[in-house]
């Protein structure tokens, strides 16, 4: 990454320009867009606000870039696809995300080659940035495992007012195929997870949820190393994620 990437000498460093240059007319926009989106700005009202521009003006770029699949829509569980209000947009492109995110921001520091201090920076950082990568392989992975001695349809994450109204998220929400089952997951990329804790929590959150009356609810856990004894069975490794994506 330093040599490829980072170093303004790197064949990469300025890769993305050359894509946006290649396939779309206004590229300062897309490369805007990608840039606050990079930088935490999920919702299209956000986006628009801090271009100072009206959110319907966003309506083409994001559905070019999604076409390019550059970038990616998601709603939460249950929830319609025209849901503007609840729609979030990602950078779907590996690398561009790594790029918007780490690289764009400090372009003008590593101008100036203080690519040291940048790693440094991206170091303490990047954990949560692999954490996210993990939500989404555990996602991607839920329909294709024989988890819970159930099949499952694409899992989503879910964000929203619980029963209680107070706001809550789940990583992973998926329905089984039979639509009998709800399959409720967290997902942490950490050395050392307290995998009682976790449950329990998982559990609570279950029990706020506003759509699972009258369905059985599976709870299950995406972590970075197994449990010991009977949370085991909860337990999904990125082995076995791997082994069903690859």
């Amino acid at each position: 990454m330093r040599d490829v990437v980072l170093s303004p000498l790197g064949v990469l460093h300025d890769e993305p320009a050359r894509l946006l240059l290649d396939d779309l007319r206004d590229t300062a926009q897309a490369a805007s867009i990608l840039s606050l989106i990079g930088r935490g700005c999920h919702r299209a009202s956000e986006i628009a606000a801090r271009l100072d521009k009206p959110a319907t003006s966003l309506s083409r770029p994001l559905q070019r870039l999604m076409e390019m699949n550059l970038v990616e829509r998601e709603t939460p569980f249950g929830a319609s696809v025209r849901s503007g209000k609840r729609t979030l947009y990602r950078i779907s492109d590996p690398f561009l995300r790594y790029w918007f995110r780490f690289v764009e921001p400090d372009r003008s520091r590593l101008g100036m080659r203080q690519i040291d201090a940048v790693e440094e920076d991206i170091s303490g950082r990047f954990p949560h940035h692999v954490g996210e990568i993990w939500e989404e392989l555990a996602r991607a992975s839920v329909p294709l495992l024989d988890a819970f001695r159930q099949r499952w349809r694409p899992a989503q994450r879910w964000w929203g007012a619980g029963i209680d109204r107070k706001p809550m998220e789940v990583d992973l929400v998926a329905e089984s195929v039979n639509g009998k089952s709800l399959l409720i997951g967290e997902v942490k990329w950490t050395s050392k997870p307290d995998t009682r804790r976790l449950l329990l929590d998982l559990d609570e959150k279950a029990g706020r949820l506003p759509f699972v009356k009258g369905r059985e609810v599976v709870m299950g856990l995406w972590l970075r190393v197994p449990a010991r004894g009977e949370m085991g069975q909860t337990v999904i490794t990125p082995k076995r994620v791997l082994d069903v994506l690859i």
